[in-house]
């Protein structure tokens, strides 16, 4: 019998969600390796829409809890590539602005899920990846200028933790954030990477305590992790011959036809 998710709380409290089986260790296995290999290449080639396209694919085969927090993971264990290749490079100010409301955002986020049953975690997941997909191809066609208040970065922090909490996509709000504010693209990466890394560990807490990841999953993605390494050097290679503009589209797609199956599903 598979484990059961959603066992656990913080605190040792009664878990808020209703117990959803684990999946066979067969399909886990291939979800695994599916989403190493995956984002590693994406976090190697294109730097972002690695949740925006993953989480609601793999909620297809997978309860979602599972998606997210395996989708989490991953994330999690490619971060530090990106943030070795962009060490200080990132605006100090920003990530002061972002990074704490970003993990009250994370929290707040676990909060609203840790009690969804699976069809309606589903219909969320599809729901804020469909909207934060088209958002996504808004910002693709009209470059955004964003102001310089303090209060700007803190609450694009909360909507990127909410948004990294609930479907694994937090980058498209900061993304583009970022990069209105006239950084240079390194800047834009270091510090949307600094922000990220630090807010996910919170967040694969988080899901831990909540019963998204189980021990199974975590040494499933550590035996992945060769896959995750050769995807991100793939990708890294073969980042000079995309066409971006096509492959961004791509990813899109991919993200509102999952998002649509989730929520027709």
């Amino acid at each position: 019998a598979g484990q059961r998710l959603g066992a656990r709380h913080a605190g040792g409290t009664p878990a808020r969600t209703r117990l959803v089986l684990d999946p066979s260790l067969g399909t886990l296995a291939a979800a695994t390796a599916l989403a190493a290999f995956v984002t590693g290449f994406l976090r190697g080639s294109v730097g972002g829409g690695v949740g925006l396209a993953l989480t609601p694919v793999l909620s297809l085969v997978l309860p979602a809890q599972s998606a997210l927090g395996l989708t989490g993971l991953m994330l999690n264990l490619a971060d530090p590539f990106i943030l070795r290749h962009y060490w200080r490079q990132w605006n100090a100010r920003q990530l002061r602005l972002i990074l704490p409301t970003a993990l009250v955002g994370i929290l707040i986020g676990v909060w609203l899920i840790s009690g969804m049953p699976d069809h309606r975690l589903r219909k969320v997941i599809g729901a804020v990846a469909l909207v934060l997909a088209l958002l996504q191809l808004l910002f693709m066609r009209a470059r955004i200028r964003v102001g310089h208040h303090w209060g700007v970065g803190s609450g694009v922090g909360a909507l990127t933790g909410i948004a990294s909490a609930v479907a694994n996509s937090g980058g498209t709000i900061m993304g583009p954030y970022l990069a209105g504010l006239g950084l240079s693209n390194a800047a834009v990466v270091a510090t949307g990477a600094g922000a990220l890394f630090t807010s996910n560990c919170l967040k694969v807490v988080s899901y831990w305590s909540i019963g998204f990841l189980t021990w199974r999953m975590v040494w499933l993605s550590l035996l992945a992790s060769p896959l995750l390494y050769f995807g991100s050097w793939l990708g890294w290679r073969l980042n000079a011959y995309l066409p971006r503009r096509w492959f961004a589209l791509a990813l899109i797609a991919i993200s509102v036809a999952g998002s649509i199956k989730l929520l027709l599903g």
